[in-house]
């Protein structure tokens, strides 16, 4: 049996909000950017009672995970000379469904949508936009600063199309981008963007359907042999459409295989879900020393009024493991037992999780959409025995 201890760590209400980015560096520090609080409606842009300007990054150190610990908002550093609302074209402009990772010093973010239309950004504020950050003494300013910069790439006619509520991870040298929303329709496209060349790659797609809010998950499977794990997404009905089954591209074979791994002996396997958390894991003990990734929460069945409300959603947690063997053997789901508190049901957040210095996978949750279609200001850190 595998036990699992959600923890509380951080409410803050002026920070609330749904379809946002989550990253968290190799030292613990999470990083959240974008999103809303009203559908459709992007937060962090500097205008009426919005205070965090355009470009904005809220920082919250897990290391001291403690109800009184305070967030630094980090503003950039080219702000002061311009009024909110304008155009400035040296930060994103605020947006809803985008993705942001970690990689190296930085972070990353891409894709998304806003503006008045709301609807997918154009090919320049797309992405692929670098936020280097400084914070305490390191900076100007006692909140610190993030410097933003829009990286072109050397063939950005290869550019993924532009689109939202799709799903990104950094892997090896470089950052996937997996299915989402463009105007119309949704995808199942994969592209590879290497951080060293800085070029676009069109990678072999994913079975179908196409979908929205999915999840890739990038490991290291016995073999050694480097995968992407999918699981999840929407399209029309929450997906997969056999319980459990996990989508897995081979890098090397730039080729797809869909596996149904072994069902839990006690609790069977996660059902379909979208808008979830799906994050790569790891751990120190030897029960879990075949464990890849954790799956949990996410949207259970949609609202009948689209974006504009709330479904219903999942509150469970799963380890996916993978046992040695070829690519299409050894996969197995394992339900985690809580104890104590826990967060509520809850969808349309981003994934998150980072490895602590005992590595062991720390599983993170912050904000996302409630069943009372109000967005959460909750910060929970899971830990796994």
């Amino acid at each position: 049996m595998i036990k699992g201890r959600w923890s509380l760590i951080s409410k803050s209400a002026s920070l609330a909000r749904s379809s946002h980015c989550v990253s968290v560096t190799q030292t613990g520090r999470l990083i959240v950017y974008g999103g809303e609080l009203k559908p459709r409606t992007p937060v962090d842009t500097g205008s009426g009672q919005d205070v965090a300007p355009k470009g904005a990054l809220h920082v919250f150190d897990l290391n001291t995970n403690n109800l009184s610990q305070k967030w630094l908002v980090l503003a950039p550093a080219s702000t002061a000379s311009f009024e909110a609302g304008s155009q400035d074209q040296s930060v994103p402009e605020p947006r809803v469904g985008a993705t942001a990772v970690w990689y190296q010093d930085a972070l990353y973010v891409w894709g998304g949508r806003g503006g008045k239309e709301m609807t997918p950004l154009d090919g320049a504020q797309v992405g692929i936009w670098k936020a280097a950050i400084s914070s305490g003494e390191e900076s100007h300013g006692a909140s610190g600063s993030v410097q933003w910069e829009r990286i072109a790439a050397l063939n950005e006619d290869e550019a993924p199309a532009p689109r939202s509520y799709h799903t990104a991870v950094a892997h090896g040298n470089k950052l996937y981008i997996h299915a989402g929303c463009p105007a119309t329709g949704r995808l199942g496209t994969l592209h590879a963007f290497s951080f060293k060349e800085r070029k676009w790659e069109t990678l072999a797609s994913a079975p179908e359907p196409g979908r929205g809010g999915t999840c890739l998950v990038g490991a290291s499977i016995p073999g050694p042999t480097d995968v992407l794990l999918r699981y999840g997404g929407f399209n029309g009905n929450e997906l997969p459409n056999v319980a459990g089954s996990v989508d897995v591209y081979s890098v090397a074979e730039d080729k797809w295989y869909t596996v149904e791994p072994t069902s839990d002996p006690t609790h069977g396997s996660p059902g379909p879900r979208s808008v979830h958390g799906f994050s790569p894991f790891q751990s120190r003990s030897l029960a879990l020393s075949d464990a890849v990734a954790i799956l949990y929460h996410g949207e259970r069945d949609a609202s009948t009024l689209g974006h504009a409300g709330a479904g219903t959603f999942w509150d469970d947690a799963w380890v996916l493991t993978k046992a040695s063997g070829d690519i299409l053997s050894g996969w197995a789901w394992r339900k985690v037992e809580i104890d104590g508190d826990a967060p509520e049901g809850r969808g349309w957040f981003p994934p998150a999780s980072w490895v602590d210095p005992d590595g062991n996978t720390r599983t993170v949750l912050f904000g996302g959409l409630l069943s009372s279609n109000s967005r959460s200001d909750e910060l929970w850190e899971l830990r796994i025995d």
